[in-house]
């Protein structure tokens, strides 16, 4: 669990909730045949969920969430 204040810090645990449902999914992966593009679906999926949770807040985005495609 992070050691951040309740009442701020809201794009950190955001980050580290991206990060966290990134581990077990690239666990996951290092089984797999092909871990490589496993691995490359399971980012991509983490990220933009991670920027969907990001665009449907008020603050400013990350900076990688205003990319697109391969970017």
């Amino acid at each position: 669990p992070l050691l951040l204040p309740p009442n701020a810090f809201a794009h950190l645990r955001r980050q580290a909730a991206a990060l966290d449902a990134l581990r077990p999914r690239l666990n996951a992966c290092c089984r797999h045949h092909a871990p490589l593009p496993c691995a490359r679906r399971a980012w991509t999926d983490v990220l933009d969920g991670f920027c969907t949770d990001e665009f449907g807040v008020k603050t400013r985005q990350f900076h990688c969430c205003h990319r697109h495609g391969p970017a």
